[in-house]
């Protein structure tokens, strides 16, 4: 009989929770994250050539860019409620089926995912192989499973967090506050709509925004984030089905690309705003301590 576990075991799993929280499915609630289509892979250099130098850096936006930015800012929260209604959100939950390709094929998952803002992040995946956890808060960064936690390291900690932070809701409290920056980038096809592109910054954190022009919803967001191999990844993520859920506007489906490879689907069966998160689920479990050990048994004598 096949095994359920997947290739890697309890290692494989982890990966894949790694990868469904950089990608964005964290950060579902009222749309989520990231800037700029997948690089082409670069060409290998020719021996003996020089190494390639470092890639130009974005060029700053123009106040013209910064002033139309900030409009379409406020035209995103407006359609979120308006500042002063987004500050009233502490956290936020959700439960759903998420579809993704793994070592043994597309596989779907249940997923519940916890949000304190502005730095905490709980997530769970229930597969047919077992239950996985991984918590991120500003001090500490571990995964749950069957044989026990591990701690992930302090960069990972941070870029899982960094999701926190690009959830439209918190970004919507942040209107005033000086490390945020956005700027009006032209605009972006996303099916059949020419999106309103929006660069969105806070502090270390960067996330791209395609807004419809008429509802200001987000139809689609890119960024860039540290996968579980420690490589950089560029994912998209395409956001539709739009409903209220304690009064503002929470998109129900997204669809994930990763480095242009379509690979992970979102379908969102509930969602709560301000329900209070238990602070237990955000503690590292003690490790079971380890049992007696056994003497290993004496060798009998010949003929006994």
């Amino acid at each position: 009989m096949r095994s359920l576990a997947p290739r890697g075991g309890a290692a494989a799993l982890s990966s894949l929770l790694l990868i469904l929280s950089t990608a964005g499915v964290a950060a579902a609630q009222t749309s989520a994250a990231t800037p700029a289509a997948p690089a082409k892979p670069a060409k290998p250099a020719a021996p003996g050539a020089p190494p390639a130098s470092a890639p130009a850096a974005a060029p700053a936006p123009t106040a013209q860019q910064l002033a139309a930015g900030k409009t379409l800012f406020a035209k995103v929260v407006d359609a979120l409620g308006g500042s002063a209604k987004a500050r009233t959100v502490k956290d936020v939950q959700t439960r759903g089926q998420v579809t993704a390709k793994t070592p043994d094929g597309e596989m779907t998952m249940e997923i519940q995912t916890a949000m304190v803002f502005p730095d905490k992040l709980s997530q769970q995946l229930d597969a047919p192989f077992g239950r996985m956890a991984m918590v991120a808060t500003p001090t500490t960064a571990f995964v749950i499973g069957p044989n026990g936690s591990s701690d992930l390291p302090p960069q990972m900690r941070d870029e899982l967090l960094k999701q926190v932070q690009r959830v439209p809701l918190w970004l919507a409290q942040k209107t005033d506050d000086p490390k945020l920056t956005v700027a009006a980038m032209g605009t972006d096809k996303v099916g059949d709509v020419d999106a309103s592109v929006l660069d969105v910054h806070y502090g270390n954190m960067s996330v791209r925004w395609a807004i419809d022009p008429k509802t200001y919803r987000i139809l689609r967001s890119y960024h860039t984030a540290l996968g579980p191999s420690g490589n950089m990844v560029k994912i998209s993520s395409d956001y539709s089905d739009y409903r209220s859920e304690s009064g503002f506007p929470v998109a129900h489906h997204l669809e994930v690309t990763t480095d242009g490879q379509r690979d992970q689907t979102l379908t969102l069966e509930e969602c709560k705003i301000n329900a209070g998160v238990d602070e237990k689920v955000f503690v590292k479990p003690p490790q079971p301590t380890p049992g007696p050990t056994v003497p290993p048994a004496e060798p009998q004598a010949p003929g006994t």
